[in-house]
């Protein structure tokens, strides 16, 4: 059967899905390898395997029977890990853990454990896409059930009275044991927006100590492929239906196939996609966390002649006839009475303030003789009431206005006219 609507084009983000045949699942494996059969532990390995705890199952082979069981009898599952089980005689054995006592490996190649509709059993693993993916269920209502063309009742619970519930390790739990004869198909609705399109990526810190493979983590990732995980540092590869590698998912736990050294650091990503949220932004000008500008940060860049020349945060204009026009994400500034650099200001400065020693200012390119300036080639002089003190040499033309007071200190060597209108004492 096919997706409802269209097919995802990303990631495994896909909001329909077909649910497996439940109806029978059989596990085939080599009874005859102590590699899958521990007499030590009494278990059986089997990779991923889709059984869960009080499942009613049939051993079958054609081989030797394992030594404590006999082919053709039913045992009850007792899931230990997502990689083993062990068999019990008995339902209630089954959940008190008491298991059967494997006593040898077979013979052959050919063991065989199968569940199926029979009347008893009414917890069955669900997977999508040949086995390949758990279903990931976190919520009944994410299913739709047809027993016999009935839809039925979905309810939160371990224990539904009627129609089915839903359990951890993507389990469905029916009300009433499905008989051989019942024809089921189930839909699985937001396989995984509940946990991924609405939340952000997360990163899950662990540390090894040797002995632990299991690991719970913050949340629920789709499958295996959705998280990536290291180990001090070095990618490890998950395991998938064909190959048994380093990790694979369990609902939300993490499964090591070998226990991480002691000490080793773990990190677990979550790399499925995330949505728009409201969370903290995650780094703005090297700070993380819920970032506020202050003014060290650089939002406005100042530059002359398309050099850069720094960074503000405010540009005030004060005075009359500034203007400013945006040209994309520049701003051409225009001050009124030119743009400064080497011209002079053609409005009247009536003062000079600076906290600076005074080197000396040139006004070499003036060519305007009613402008007052101070330089070896000025036209004029102006002064207010103060002293002037120069070098022994005076260059080019200078005016002393009638209205100023001042002193003039010497001796100086005129190399042109200096007219002098005001009260002045020449030393």
């Amino acid at each position: 059967m096919g997706y409802y609507g269209n097919l995802p084009v990303t990631g495994d983000n896909s909001s329909f899905r077909v649910i497996d045949d439940i109806s029978s699942h059989t596990r085939t494996f080599n009874g005859s390898s102590s590699g899958i059969v521990s007499t030590a532990n009494n278990t059986i390995t089997l990779t991923d395997h889709k059984f869960v705890t009080g499942q009613r199952v049939t051993y079958t082979t054609t081989g030797g029977s394992i030594g404590g069981l006999s082919s053709g009898t039913v045992y009850y599952i007792i899931k230990h890990g997502i990689n083993n089980i062990k068999l019990a005689s008995s339902l209630a054995n089954a959940n008190n853990s008491i298991a059967l006592n494997l006593s040898a490996v077979g013979t052959g190649t050919d063991h065989n454990l199968n569940v199926k509709f029979d009347g008893v059993n009414t917890k069955f693993k669900l997977t999508y896409d040949n086995g390949r993916f758990d279903a990931k269920i976190t919520r009944a209502p994410q299913l739709t059930v047809s027993v016999n063309g009935v839809i039925q009742q979905a309810q939160n619970t371990t224990t539904p009275t009627d129609g089915f519930g839903v359990m951890g390790d993507s389990t469905i739990i029916f009300a009433t044991a499905p008989a051989p004869t019942d024809v089921i198909w189930i839909n699985l609705l937001s396989l995984n927006n509940p946990t991924f399109d609405i939340s952000d990526n997360t990163v899950d810190n662990f540390t090894g100590n040797g002995s632990n493979t299991s690991f719970t983590l913050s949340k629920t990732p789709a499958n295996s492929q959705n998280l990536l995980v290291t180990l001090d540092g070095v990618v490890q590869y998950p395991t998938d239906q064909i190959t048994t590698q380093a990790y694979q998912v369990n609902g939300n736990v993490l499964e090591f196939i070998s226990a991480p050294g002691n000490g080793v650091k773990i990190q677990a990503r979550h790399i499925g996609f995330a949505g728009a949220t409201s969370s903290n932004v995650t780094g703005v000008f090297g700070r993380v966390g819920n970032i506020g500008i202050i003014d060290s940060d650089p939002i406005v860049a100042i530059q002359s002649s398309g050099i850069g020349i720094g960074t503000v945060r405010t540009l005030n204009f004060i005075g009359a006839g500034n203007t400013f026009k945006k040209d994309g994400n520049t701003i051409d500034i225009s001050i009124a009475g030119g743009g400064g650099g080497s011209s002079a200001f053609s409005t009247s400065i009536t003062g000079l303030s600076t906290t600076s020693q005074i080197v000396g200012f040139g006004t070499e390119s003036v060519d305007n003789s009613s402008l007052q300036g101070v330089g070896n080639s000025a036209r004029g002089l102006y002064i207010q009431n103060g002293m002037i003190q120069y070098m022994n040499e005076l260059n080019g033309d200078h005016y002393i206005g009638t209205s100023y007071n001042g002193l003039m200190a010497g001796p100086v060597t005129i190399n042109g006219v200096l007219s002098v209108d005001g009260n002045y004492i020449v030393v």
